[in-house]
């Protein structure tokens, strides 16, 4: 059985339907259904129980639709080896990614998926989300590490994690010492926020927004980093992504939970619609899948 029959087979049973299996995967309906159709006098067993126009996938097809993925995934990884080791060289992953995630999602990512890949190549970009963009828009990065979800259709996103915001505030601040504060207790706070352009700050503003609280906006800056610094200076306080559940950053400050409903932000990787993936960021894009999976979310 060849890969497409696979493929045209797996359409079928997640639409249940020929006509629209067929649209999908390219390929005519008289082609679509005698496959199919071989398929099962091959197998001595039918997989769909038919109704009129619609196919209903039974016992037998889901037992086979199961190990039909397992097949073609493992024949796709196949594949993208030989590609890699015909050609390493052109075969780079070339990734950006925003500041805020540099510090661990990241090397938490690319760690994993060079256990997976040890001949992996990469080019690493880090931006700004604006600047990101731009760097799918001219190709010199193929996927992107980013939050939140940019808007406009020219953008395919694959939703990874949910990172919880948390409040930061210098040791001996009023609220160090609270398991939990509002963001309507930050009215009267000096606010140190991410600059112009980044996800970050679109995230923080927004939270704010919907809150109803205008916050007295002291300094502004590029990092993260440089946010918590500034903040166990005693310069004010802030709103930063808890990261991969760490410690406090630093022993100047305390990380305190914002108990507001959407104190999140969403983590994908982002690519451009209208370009092929090559073979280097279909095996990470597949790779942050199974990782986003496995972490469950949030």
């Amino acid at each position: 059985m060849s890969m497409d029959e696979l493929r045209w087979f797996l359409a079928v049973a997640e639409t249940e339907h020929v006509t629209e299996a067929a649209a999908l995967a390219g390929v005519s309906q008289p082609t679509l259904s005698r496959a199919v159709a071989r398929l099962e006098r091959r197998l001595g067993a039918p997989l769909f129980d038919r109704d009129r126009n619609r196919l209903r996938l039974n016992d037998y097809g889901r037992v086979y639709r199961r190990h039909a993925r397992r097949a073609l995934e493992e024949l796709e990884t196949a594949e993208d080896r030989i590609a890699a080791l015909r050609a390493p060289a052109e075969d780079a992953l070339r990734l950006a990614f925003v500041h805020s995630l540099g510090g661990w999602l990241v090397p938490e990512l690319l760690a994993g998926y060079q256990r997976d890949w040890p001949e992996a190549r990469l080019t690493l970009h880090q931006e700004s989300a604006e600047n990101v963009r731009d760097l799918l828009l001219e190709g010199a990065a193929e996927l992107a590490l980013t939050g939140p979800r940019p808007a406009g259709g020219q953008w395919e996103w694959l939703p990874l994690y949910e990172e919880e915001l948390k409040l930061v505030v210098p040791v001996g601040h009023r609220l160090a010492d609270r398991a939990s504060a509002r963001l309507t207790d930050l009215a009267d706070e000096r606010l140190i926020i991410m600059r112009q352009s980044t996800g970050l700050r679109e995230i923080t503003c927004q939270i704010f927004h919907r809150a109803g609280v205008t916050p007295s906006v002291a300094l502004e800056a590029g990092e993260v980093a440089t946010i918590v610094g500034l903040v166990g200076s005693g310069l004010g306080v802030s709103v930063v992504p808890a990261g991969g559940g760490a410690a406090p950053p630093r022993p100047d400050v305390r990380l305190v939970t914002l108990d507001e409903p959407d104190a999140f932000r969403g983590v994908g990787l982002l690519w451009r619609r209208d370009r092929p993936t090559s073979p280097a960021g279909r095996r990470f894009r597949d790779f942050a899948t199974r990782w986003s999976e496995r972490r469950g979310g949030r």
